[in-house]
């Protein structure tokens, strides 16, 4: 391909007035009648340009030391490409067709569906710590019989999906708990998955005020997935239940990647979406929001959360460093060197939300998506490191061998497959049934009592006008949260709490504020042992901030002994503070 043709020359180059370039060539391939040559599509078209350029470098590397003028040398005018337009074009295409080739390997190169098998089995369980509790008060939640919350109403559509009766809601929820076992087990997974997605995601639309949340979202997007997936192609029911080769068949069976990828690109979309929310919220930045989640028990109980909020700087660093996880986790989890350190900083970032905030579902439906991560490489070594662990317990290797081997039997169960699937809509249609009769039994609202259904009691009458009345203005007393003493700021924060001070030392009081509350203007006064008043400092606190600090030099003039800071506000005390002063290091020895 060094040297063009006399029929492609005589037509390319009345176009472009020399040597054929790639855009002359692909004119040419628009009329091929022209050049008397069949039509040439685009990676032809390529590869002749791609050719000439390797021709002209092989023939620079062979005479490097001949000049422009002798005919081993790759002379751009003598090619008819003065510009370099034709390497330039060259260039462009193979790197435009590398991308799109690296862009098809990620999303369609077959490999076995280990990752999407073990979304399959987990996500049905974590899902059961959602819809079971919810089972018994399905004729609440979601039908007529209740008091349904539809998201729909929010936005002005308010008969926008159907509400049926109690009966009929129970049925749903006993038919959801169905295909999540379904599922889990790998039978029927497709249409499991679908009817778990399609169930799920009406309960949810119409409870927005429980059953929709955000892990609720994530579920949903993930049984939508599954269900579009071959996730029941291997370690499932319909494994075992499919036709088997004559000569064994490719073991295991391989498809594309694209379901697996979908999945990590919606955690990795949702990480760096949440990064950027926590940048626009200032709450989340300055460390408050976390700080006073910390404290409270909202969710579940957890045993550090109010330990951990003693120290608001580890609060905010930790805060700051979470934002740079999540925004730099979808570029650098496709990397296999960094892959393993991102997801353990996952890990380790949903287990403190557990231990500091009480979050539950939502850690473990995040641990969920982070199977998707698992190449097929990483099953295989988990298998052999398991092989080796289990080979230590002799009853569990026997049970484990002979688990292989029933499994991997060349007995056809393809035969099976029809009762199977009218076994499956039998099975459900008795299930759903049970439930319904289960939840008619349980009677759990009364309805069928021998003295009536439950009645509502009257509440007292006291309560309910203190319920009834107007708001009352929020008390001075309860905009104040705490305070803190130390001597060094970090930003805004107290870096240090003491409350042992010593004469030169600058002492900093901290007045944290609970949200809401008005512009105020904040005074603290120093009282001494005998209660009388030794100086007095005021602070404007402006209604958006969430602490006020007071700086006040501790000298000569304050006598060692316990000192009091009482704090007032609209002319009211609203907290007190003690701290001790012990006088510098020379006076102590010579007090000795």
């Amino acid at each position: 391909m060094a040297a063009w043709s006399p029929t492609i020359r005589g037509c390319c180059r009345m176009r472009s007035g020399g040597a054929p370039s790639l855009r002359s060539i692909r004119n040419c391939g628009r009329t091929p009648a022209c050049c008397g040559i069949p039509r040439i599509g685009l990676a032809a078209r390529t590869r002749i340009a791609c050719s000439r350029i390797d021709a002209g470098t092989a023939a620079r590397r062979r005479s490097p030391a001949q000049g422009p003028s002798q005919p081993g040398w790759w002379n751009r005018e003598h090619a008819g490409d003065p510009f370099g337009r034709l390497s330039r074009e060259a260039d462009m295409t193979a790197s435009s067709s590398t991308m799109r080739s690296r862009i098809h390997d990620f999303f369609y190169t077959e490999e076995p569906p280990y990752s999407l098998a073990l979304v399959r089995i987990a996500l049905p369980l974590v899902m059961l710590t959602m819809v079971l509790p919810r089972w018994q008060f399905a004729r609440e939640l979601y039908s007529t019989d209740g008091a349904t919350a539809p998201l729909a109403i929010g936005y002005g559509y308010y008969h926008f999906l159907p509400e049926f009766s109690g009966s009929v809601a129970a049925a749903l929820c006993t038919l959801l708990l169905f295909g999540m076992f379904a599922l889990c087990v790998g039978w029927w997974s497709r249409l499991s998955a679908a009817l778990c997605c399609v169930i799920y995601t009406y309960l949810s639309l119409l409870d927005a005020v429980s059953t929709m949340t955000k892990y609720s979202v994530i579920v949903t997007h993930l049984l939508l997935l599954l269900a579009l997936s071959p996730c029941g192609a291997v370690w499932s029911v319909d494994a075992w239940l499919a036709p088997r080769h004559p000569d064994g068949g490719p073991s295991p069976p391989r498809f594309a990647a694209w379901p697996r990828r979908l999945m990590q690109l919606l955690i990795g979309f949702i990480y760096f979406g949440a990064a950027i929310t926590k940048i626009n919220t200032p709450e989340f930045l300055s460390g408050d929001q976390l700080h006073f989640w910390m404290l409270t028990h909202i969710n579940f109980r957890h045993p550090i959360g109010e330990w951990l909020s003693l120290y608001p700087i580890l609060i905010r660093i930790a805060g700051y460093v979470v934002i740079v996880w999540e925004m730099t986790f979808i570029f650098l989890v496709w990397n296999r060197l960094y892959r393993p350190w991102v997801l353990a900083a996952g890990v380790l970032f949903h287990l403190m939300t557990v231990l500091t905030l009480g979050l539950m579902i939502f850690p473990l439906t995040c641990y969920t998506c982070y199977l998707s991560f698992l190449e097929p490489e990483d099953i295989a070594q988990m298998r052999t490191m398991w092989r080796r662990l289990s080979a230590r317990w002799p009853l569990w290797e026997a049970l484990a061998a002979r688990w292989t081997g029933w499994s991997a039997s060349p007995r056809d169960w393809s035969a099976w497959q029809r009762p199977a699937r009218a076994g499956f809509v039998a099975l459900g249609a008795l299930v759903t049934a049970g439930g319904v009769a289960l939840e008619y039994h349980l009677d759990l609202y009364g309805e069928r009592r021998p003295e009536g259904r439950y009645q509502l009691k009257p509440i007292d009458a006291e309560l309910a006008a203190r319920l009834l009345a107007p708001p009352q203005e929020i008390r001075e007393v309860d905009k104040f949260f705490a305070v803190d003493t130390g001597t060094m700021l970090a930003g805004d924060l107290l870096a240090n709490r003491r409350k042992v001070f010593r004469h030169g030392e600058k002492l900093i009081a901290q007045c944290t504020l609970i949200p809401p509350h008005e512009d105020m203007w904040v005074e603290c006064k120093i009282r001494d042992p005998d209660n009388r008043l030794v100086d007095r400092l005021g602070n404007i606190v402006l209604r958006e901030q969430f602490r006020a600090n007071f700086q006040y030099p501790i000298t000569s003039a304050l006598a060692p002994g316990t000192y009091t800071l009482v704090f007032e506000s609209a002319g009211r005390e609203v907290i007190r503070k003690r701290i001790q002063i012990v006088g510098d290091g020379k006076n102590v020895v010579s007090a000795n």
